[in-house]
């Protein structure tokens, strides 16, 4: 009689490929991609309606989205930590008045020097609104709506009427000549590889993450809470500050209107969604935003160009909007189903 022999299965196991590293980057950056991708298109849409596209159609576009831009760039940075900041356009608002007000009539280094004084307030009020939060409980919408209110009404007791101005020659270092793209280009991508880029890998860019996934798992890491929410409140002032002195530059002056401000919340918080930044917070980055907000600069120009009512461009911004949230979502909805 034979004893028994235990069989033996063998489960043969598939080693995956190696990915190389554009395959990764499309991967981890997909959906920012698409947004470079629909720039890109929407350029050269741009492109094809002027007759002789130089050096000036290049810098409307580079200038003309500068604002929105540093807008985009603030609000993605408190979206992010799992916040929202609905005070960003009038803060906009507010530091064009200042900004406009103080340097009318003023040389370079003084321009300069005010620009600073200017961000660092802006700075100090964000981080204000920042404490509030987090001090009294009170949901970010409603602490940075009333914000929105009291900052424009701030506006328009530093500036009472359009006017103001600032030195021809800041105007050119910040926006550039009606030829030059060069400033306004390095501005924008400058920022990005220089305060964005080296934030994101420290402990506080990888604080504003985590807060933004899960404040109570952050906390029991470890992590500041109360503090990561008030220095990316800080952040978002800075680059809302830097929008209004763009703002100032770009246009040779201020204006206190408060729909400006509203107008640009809203484009912000558009901009902050097409660039893949989720509004649960802790998804997406500052790249998206950027190249958003160029898309969403474009639109107008693009419907002029065609002939068409540019009055329309916001209903086709939230076209836009729309469709490309539809196709993340239904993205998202077939991973999870694999």
């Amino acid at each position: 009689m034979t004893s028994p022999t235990a069989s033996v299965h063998r489960v043969a196991t598939s080693i995956p490929e190696p990915t190389g590293g554009l395959q990764r980057f499309l991967h981890r950056q997909a959906w920012t991609t698409g947004v470079a991708v629909l720039m890109v298109l929407l350029v050269l849409w741009r492109t094809s309606q002027v007759p002789h596209f130089g050096d000036f159609e290049i810098r409307t576009i580079t200038a003309g989205a500068m604002s929105l831009a540093f807008l985009a760039m603030a609000q993605a940075l408190v979206v992010i930590s799992g916040g929202i900041d609905l005070s960003v356009g009038a803060m906009l608002v507010f530091t064009n008045c200042l900004s406009a007000l103080w340097m009318d009539g003023k040389g370079l280094g003084e321009c300069i020097g005010i620009a600073v004084a200017v961000v660092a307030i802006a700075i100090a009020m964000s981080s204000l609104i920042g404490v509030i939060i987090t001090v009294s409980g009170v949901p970010d919408i409603i602490v940075t709506l009333a914000a929105s209110f009291t900052i424009s009404g701030l506006a328009l007791v530093v500036l009472k009427s359009p006017g103001g101005g600032a030195s021809l020659d800041f105007q050119k270092l910040v926006a550039g000549g009606l030829n030059d793209y060069w400033p306004s280009l390095l501005w924008t991508v400058g920022t990005l590889a220089l305060v964005w880029l080296p934030l994101r890998r420290t402990r506080l860019g990888l604080a504003i993450y985590a807060v933004g996934s899960n404040r109570g798992a952050s906390f029991l890491a470890g992590v500041n809470v109360a503090r990561t929410r008030v220095l990316a409140y800080s952040l978002g002032g800075l680059f809302a500050g830097l929008a209004g002195i763009i703002t100032t530059a770009y246009t040779g002056g201020g204006e206190p209107r408060a729909s400006i401000g509203a107008n640009a919340t809203l484009n912000s918080v558009a901009a902050v969604v097409l660039g893949g930044v989720a509004l649960t917070g802790g998804v997406g980055g500052l790249a998206g935003p950027v190249m958003a907000a160029v898309c969403l600069s474009l639109i107008p120009a693009i419907m002029l160009g065609r002939g068409w009512d540019p009055s329309y461009a916001e209903t086709w911004r939230g076209v836009i909007i729309i469709a490309v949230v539809l196709v993340g979502g239904l993205v998202q909805t077939r991973r999870r189903a694999t």
